[in-house]
C-alpha cells in the first residue's frame, strides 16, 4: 500500500470517529480547511403583509430600508442602509455575519422612499439609542433631518413617498454554526385619501372653488411607530380632478353627473387620534363638511373584519374613499355617504 493510500485511510477514519462521537467540523477540535468558515451567519428578510390582502408586498412597494440592531441596553450596535433594484429581488435579505456577533438583540427598521437619507418626505434622525430612533414628516421637498421638528404645525401640500416601519422583540442571535433567519414584519405609515363631491341634483361642480383639509397630528414617530404628541399638520389635497358621466342605465335615471375629486397622502392614523377632514367653499368660507375621517373609516369595517381590533384595521387598510353629495346651498346631505363604494346611511350619529 502506497503513501497517498495510507494517508486517505487515516483520513476516513477519522471522519467515522468523529461521526460517530457526535463530533462536527465545525467544533474547536476538528477543523479541515476545506470546510470553510464555521462561525454563524445572520440574515434578516422583511415582509409586509399586514394590508388587506394579507400577501406580502415587500417587493413591489419597497425600495429602502434603514436597518437597526440594537442590543439589551438599547444601543445601536449597528446600522444597514440599502436601496434599489435589490430590494426587488426574489429573497431580499441583509447580511449580519461580519456585522453581529452571537447576543440577544432586537431589531428595528424604516422603510420605503420615505426612509432615505436626502428624500422629500420623512427623515429618521441620527441616533446611537433605541429611543432616540424617531421619524419626522418633512414640510417640502427642501427640508432635511436637522429640523427636528419638520411638518409639526405646518401645511403640507404636496403627496408623500411611502413609509414603513418594523420591530421586533429581543431575540437570539445563536453562536450554532449554519445560517440563521430573523423577520422584520413591516406597518405601513402612510394612506391615500380620495375625497368626492357630487351634487345631488347632478350639476356641474368644480372641485377648485373648495379648500380641502385633513388636520392631524401625526408629524412625529417614535421608534415603536407611536406618535409624539405635536402640533397639528394641516394636509391639503395635493391633487383635483373634475369630470362627468352620461349614465343610460334602465334601473337609473338617465343624465350627465358631474364630480369632483380631491386626493390626499396622509401619515398615520391612530383609533385615538382627532383627524378632521374638512371641504370650505373659497367664495364665502361656508364650511361645506367637517367630519372626523377615523369614525368614518371604521363605519364601514364590515362583518369580515369584524375580528381585527380598530387599530388593526386602520394599520392594513391603506386607501380611503368618501363620497359625499351636496344640496343646492352647498352643504353636505348628511343623511347618507359612500366610504369603500358602500352606502351608509347615517342616522343620528355624531361624526
Amino acid at each position: 500500500m502506497n503513501l497517498i493510500s495510507k494517508t486517505s485511510q487515516a483520513v476516513a477514519l477519522l471522519i467515522a470517529l468523529a461521526a460517530a462521537s457526535g463530533l462536527t467540523a465545525c467544533s474547536d477540535s476538528f477543523i479541515f480547511d476545506y470546510e470553510g468558515d464555521c462561525d454563524p451567519k445572520f440574515r434578516v428578510r422583511f415582509a409586509y403583509d399586514w394590508n388587506m390582502k394579507f400577501a406580502d408586498a415587500f417587493a413591489n412597494e419597497v425600495d429602502h430600508v434603514t436597518l437597526n440592531v440594537i442590543d439589551p441596553d438599547g444601543n445601536i450596535v449597528h446600522t444597514h442602509t440599502e436601496s434599489g433594484d435589490a430590494l426587488a429581488a426574489d429573497g431580499y435579505e441583509v447580511v449580519l455575519d461580519e456585522a453581529v456577533k452571537p447576543g440577544t438583540y432586537r431589531l428595528q427598521a424604516w422603510c420605503g422612499s420615505g426612509a432615505q437619507p436626502g428624500n422629500t418626505s420623512f427623515a429618521v434622525h441620527e441616533a446611537s439609542r433605541l429611543e432616540h430612533l424617531k421619524c419626522t414628516l418633512l414640510p417640502d421637498g427642501a427640508s432635511r433631518a436637522g429640523d427636528i421638528t419638520g411638518a409639526e404645525g405646518t401645511d403640507v401640500r404636496r403627496p408623500l413617498d411611502n413609509l414603513y416601519h418594523g420591530l421586533t422583540a429581543e431575540v437570539e442571535f445563536p453562536e450554532d454554526e449554519g445560517t440563521h433567519y430573523f423577520k422584520v414584519p413591516l406597518v405601513k405609515n402612510t394612506n391615500s385619501v380620495k375625497v368626492v363631491l357630487q351634487h345631488l341634483s347632478g350639476e356641474p361642480i368644480d372641485g377648485n372653488d373648495f379648500d380641502f383639509t385633513i388636520t392631524a397630528s401625526n408629524a412625529r414617530m417614535d421608534h415603536d411607530n407611536s406618535l409624539i404628541e405635536s402640533d397639528p399638520v394641516v394636509y391639503h389635497a395635493w391633487d383635483i380632478a373634475n369630470g362627468s358621466a352620461v349614465i343610460t342605465d334602465e334601473y337609473s335615471q338617465t343624465g350627465t353627473y358631474s364630480a369632483t375629486v380631491a386626493e390626499f397622502t396622509i401619515g398615520r392614523l391612530l383609533t385615538d387620534d382627532d383627524v378632521r377632514l374638512e371641504a370650505r367653499r373659497k367664495s364665502d368660507g361656508q364650511l361645506c363638511f367637517s367630519v372626523s375621517l377615523i369614525d368614518m373609516a371604521l363605519l364601514v369595517k364590515g362583518n369580515y373584519n369584524r375580528g381585527m381590533s380598530d387599530q388593526e384595521y386602520l394599520d392594513r387598510q391603506d386607501d380611503y374613499n368618501f363620497i359625499f353629495f351636496l344640496d343646492a346651498n352647498y352643504r353636505w346631505i348628511e343623511k347618507y355617504i359612500y366610504i369603500q363604494s358602500w352606502k351608509v346611511v347615517l342616522q343620528n350619529q355624531e361624526i
